[in-house]
């Protein structure tokens, strides 16, 4: 390892020794979906496996290049459609180019310092406490403290650091309840969180993905509406964007050469 780049598959076994994927289950393959180098000299880090992604890399015309998303497949264009396929051209391009394709969801959705949820509470200024949200035999989600005082104050606070509109549906007092802030990032199917969130004495619920038009979206509009949970939802992309982010610093501290690609993100989850 040096500030050269890093052997492929050291580089694997370390990301494995980190992110341990086999204490966890996915609906994805792990880790590593494309070999196409044995010495990586640059990452990409990115939220999904996306056309722009791979297309924004690729125009670099770099060799012995590696794209770290969290999703391995590009983003859905609804919710209630299947995760779309990378392009076959693409996937040609990849090898050609000597670009390799490694992705971890569940691993890098679950508690650490570099998960979607934890990195989104840190870019509002929350302090973490606690974990919540059991999905695929880990934690994910996180319970924070915070000194927003109402939906209102962390809703702006959302739409600066995301550069676009999110939603709220006030479903509680108004008032964030004891300073107290739930994150689960992307998208939060589990109900059992809503009973628990009321429980803990949470009140507001920051996700991806709540439009009532996604079939499984009413359901937890109804926990939500139950339990007096509020909830702000600021889509799939942009509440796991930070994740990918964070990880920028991460590789660069392996001694290799690492860089954001952003994406735009569907408004339409919310």
């Amino acid at each position: 390892m040096n500030h050269l780049g890093i052997n492929a598959n050291d580089l694997y076994a370390i990301l494995e020794d980190f992110f341990r994927p086999q204490e966890c289950t996915d609906i994805f393959k792990l880790g590593v979906q494309y070999h196409n180098t044995d010495f990586i000299k640059k990452i990409y880090t990115s939220t999904f496996a996306s056309v722009e992604v791979i297309e924004e890399v690729l125009s670099r015309q770099e060799r012995d290049v590696m794209i770290f998303s969290h999703h391995p497949v590009p983003p859905k264009t609804n919710e209630n459609n299947p995760y779309p396929e990378i392009p076959t051209n693409l996937i040609k391009r990849l090898k050609d180019s000597q670009v390799s394709l490694f992705s971890y969801h569940i691993p890098l959705d679950r508690h650490n310092p570099y998960s979607p949820s934890y990195t989104l509470a840190l870019a509002l200024g929350l302090s973490p406490y606690d974990t919540f949200y059991f999905q695929n035999g880990v934690k994910m989600g996180e319970l924070c403290q915070g000194d927003y005082k109402d939906i209102d104050d962390i809703s702006s606070e959302l739409e600066r650091l995301f550069g676009h509109a999110v939603k709220s549906y006030c479903y509680g007092d108004a008032k964030i309840k004891n300073n107290r802030i739930a994150i689960m990032s992307g998208c939060a199917k589990n109900l059992d969180a809503y009973t628990y969130l009321y429980k803990k004495g949470v009140n507001t619920f920051i996700t991806g993905v709540t439009n009532k038009e996604i079939s499984w979206v009413p359901a937890i509009h109804e926990q939500a509406k139950a339990n007096g949970v509020n909830l702000i939802s600021g889509t799939h992309y942009s509440t796991e964007k930070f994740a990918p982010i964070t990880l920028v610093q991460y590789f660069i501290g392996l001694g290799i050469p690492c860089e954001f690609i952003d994406e735009m993100p569907n408004m339409s989850d919310i």
